[in-house]
């Protein structure tokens, strides 16, 4: 212990201590202070001038779009279609595309009358559309595409007397007529027979002379008590018969998927004659029958067979002739060859292919 010191007794602390202790501390705080003083003023000023970033921007590849193919398109008929009475420009360019195929020659005047039917008439005929005369979609359609043909002129098909000449006409297998051939006064049979007779179909035509004796063949059996009587076919164009073979053809394969094409044909041709074969060409022949029965077991047949030759018909294809005629029997297949002939025939026993050849031999 110091000598100075009493006993008992910390000893006191100089005040001087404590003095350079706080000025120690304040000269600190201020250079600390001075310091965060200047470096905010430095952020002020740098955020002054310095300008604010604007977000970077991607540029977008925009692709230009295509060039469009400009066109214009056909027009469109109504949904009533253009016909007889129809107006405005879409007649107009109707008539004008028809001109210009050759098949109206009127006024390009947008009004639908007779010459513009006619003209769109003989364009659907050539194109194979319905020759109704309205020009409905697909007519339309076909008038306005790269397909539509320029007018061609049918020509008028030469008519033909098929009861001329001294020998009645021959057609067969072995004798095709022309692919124009077109007999001349043809008549509607119903126009003639009226209800005396049933239809098929009552647009059936023939050659007038051989319509009007069978409706007095007709008649004459009536008067015997024998009725109904039904015509199932007549005149047929070439066209007809084609369409006739080709069904029959297609009926055969279908019933027998081992039948080929050739064997079909073959058989057809057994009990349908080929285009152009047909004796349904010449407007002289039909074919006779009884509604719901089997005609060879009728009483109509009977009387037939009997009576047909005094009105100028033969019985035209039975069995026992099949192999000079190329058809089998077909009992209900009358053909008009004239009274004279018809009686010879019946008293030969002869088909028509003998009459015929019997004929050409007694002419040498």
């Amino acid at each position: 212990m110091p000598q100075n010191q009493a006993p008992g007794r910390r000893p006191r602390k100089s005040p001087y201590l404590f003095m350079a202790l706080a000025v120690i501390l304040l000269v600190v705080g201020i250079v600390i202070g001075t310091r965060a003083l200047n470096a905010w003023n430095a952020y002020t000023v740098a955020a002054a001038i310095t300008p604010t970033p604007s977000p970077t921007v991607r540029p977008i590849a925009v692709t230009p779009a295509p060039n469009l193919v400009t066109f214009t398109p056909a027009p469109t008929a109504t949904p009533s279609a253009l016909a007889n009475g129809s107006t405005g420009d879409m007649v107009s360019q109707l008539q004008q595309r028809l001109k210009d195929l050759g098949y109206y020659n009127g006024a390009v005047d947008g009004q639908f009358g007779g010459g513009t039917k006619s003209a769109v008439q003989a364009f659907q005929k050539q194109h194979g559309l319905d020759d109704d005369g309205i020009a409905g979609s697909k007519t339309l359609a076909a008038l306005y595409s790269d397909q539509a043909q320029a007018y061609r002129p049918t020509p008028t098909p030469k008519v033909n007397d098929t009861l001329s000449g001294d020998i009645p006409l021959l057609v067969n297998k072995w004798n095709k007529l022309p692919d124009d051939f077109v007999p001349a006064n043809l008549v509607t049979i119903r126009d003639v027979a009226g209800d005396l007779l049933l239809y098929d179909d009552k647009t059936f035509q023939g050659v007038d002379t051989a319509v009007n004796a069978l409706v007095s063949m007709i008649k004459a059996a009536q008067a015997d008590g024998i009725t109904p009587w039904k015509v199932g076919g007549a005149y047929r164009t070439i066209k007809d018969q084609q369409r006739i073979f080709n069904n029959r053809v297609s009926r055969y394969m279908n019933e027998n998927s081992e039948m080929t094409r050739s064997q079909a044909v073959s058989r057809t041709r057994l009990t349908v004659a080929d285009p152009g074969c047909s004796e349904h060409h010449t407007g002289l022949a039909f074919d006779l029958n009884v509604p719901g029965q089997y005609f060879v077991d009728t009483a109509q047949y009977l009387w037939l067979n009997e009576h047909c030759w005094d009105y100028g018909f033969i019985m035209r294809y039975t069995d026992d002739k099949e192999d000079l005629t190329g058809i089998i029997g077909e009992e209900w297949h009358v053909r008009y060859v004239g009274v004279d002939h018809a009686k010879k025939i019946q008293a030969l026993g002869y088909c028509l292919e003998e009459y015929v050849e019997y004929l050409k031999s007694h002419q040498q």
